[in-house]
């Protein structure tokens, strides 16, 4: 499987619904945070940045794949949009020194290395002084692509341990397939900052 596969779907208003209540908690967490200028690495859909730019902010989504930032904007023009979509490299991102009051990233980290990870979020604090993640831990009852690195939040806290973490916990609570068992938070969340 790859992206392209993944996301080749065209992404539905039920659809889009349906995964920003499921990211609510993460979504309140962006916009608590009060950003103006927003930038999404590794946008997917774009259902997230097209959210958000509903609700005023200057969202620019980005992501590797041209095909998937088509069908991002082919989305946003669908659904009235005022997000911006571009092809770009987590790791070598096209913008200024803090461009940015905001990068945020939701089902990203997890694909990555302990090394690229710090690579891709110190690209990110160079364009904007806050980074919000969002990753599927340990609880997760799947590997939705594959090759996901489903941690918990100490595994995560200590991949993160080089920033300055201001933010870090569980969210998302979902019931298993037995109804029998404990409801678990299926994701993990973390606001880093510039250390200054």
């Amino acid at each position: 499987m790859n992206w392209h596969k993944y996301y080749q779907t065209p992404l539905t208003l039920e659809e889009l619904l349906r995964n920003l209540y499921g990211q609510r908690d993460f979504l309140i967490e962006i916009v608590g945070l009060g950003p103006r200028k927003i930038l999404e690495i590794g946008t997917g859909t774009g259902g997230m940045s097209i959210f958000l730019s509903w609700l005023g902010f200057d969202v620019t989504g980005i992501d590797i794949n041209p095909q998937i930032i088509e069908w991002a904007k082919s989305a946003a023009t669908r659904l009235n949009s005022s997000a911006k979509f571009e092809i770009a490299d987590g790791f070598k991102l096209p913008y200024e020194n803090n461009s940015f009051d905001l990068v945020f990233h939701q089902g990203l980290l997890e694909h990555f290395s302990d090394e690229e990870i710090h690579r891709l979020l110190s690209e990110q604090l160079r364009v904007a002084r806050k980074v919000a993640i969002s990753v599927p831990n340990h609880w997760y009852p799947k590997r939705d692509f594959g090759n996901e690195r489903l941690l918990n939040k100490n595994n995560w806290e200590r991949i993160l341990s080089p920033f300055r973490i201001t933010q870090s916990r569980y969210y998302s609570l979902k019931r298993f397939p037995r109804p029998w068992l404990w409801r678990k938070p299926i994701q993990y969340l973390a606001v880093i900052e510039k250390n200054e």
